[in-house]
């Protein structure tokens, strides 16, 4: 497993460490759709991790790997979304903007629309990092999901 900055001046050192991957894990926090940028104060924070997301889930590099998108920081969703519409930041929200459910739906369409490779399914897990718990079974899960995806790819060659 490989942790790789998410800082802009970390990002071109990114790709050197992806050879013979067979799955990416790619972190975002759920709560940030309100935020900017610390380098860039008019880019929104989620909006960038959607772009960041969509550069590497559409590298050819990775076209046979499974992508596993934790949205963490699902605590402080849960808070956030009773007092901050995430309309006024994407203006292409549909439901109730301040019901939880509208939106992780809408955060997963987002970067489920991100993707041009059909062929393999975005996996997702909304966390809270601090939650033993829920982490646990998600990294659970992940595991699972990984050996799957490997085991389906093993009996195609």
């Amino acid at each position: 497993m490989v942790d790789v900055g998410g800082q802009r001046s970390q990002r071109q050192k990114w790709f050197q460490c992806f050879d013979g991957i067979t799955s990416i894990l790619f972190m975002v926090s759920s709560s940030e759709y309100d935020q900017v940028l610390m380098e860039d104060r008019r880019t929104n924070r989620l909006q960038e991790s959607m772009n960041i997301f969509e550069t590497i889930v559409n590298n050819k590099l990775f076209f046979n790997v499974s992508i596993i998108l934790f949205l963490n920081k699902m605590d402080l969703l849960v808070e956030k979304v009773k007092t901050v519409s995430i309309k006024k930041h994407f203006p292409d929200f549909r439901g109730d903007p301040h019901r939880l459910e509208d939106v992780q739906r809408h955060l997963v369409q987002c970067f489920d629309r991100k993707r041009r490779n059909r062929s393999k399914p975005l996996f997702h897990h909304f966390t809270t990092a601090i939650d033993t718990e829920n982490i646990r079974f998600v990294f659970h899960a992940v595991k699972d999901t990984i050996l799957q995806e490997n085991l389906k790819d093993i009996m195609l060659q």
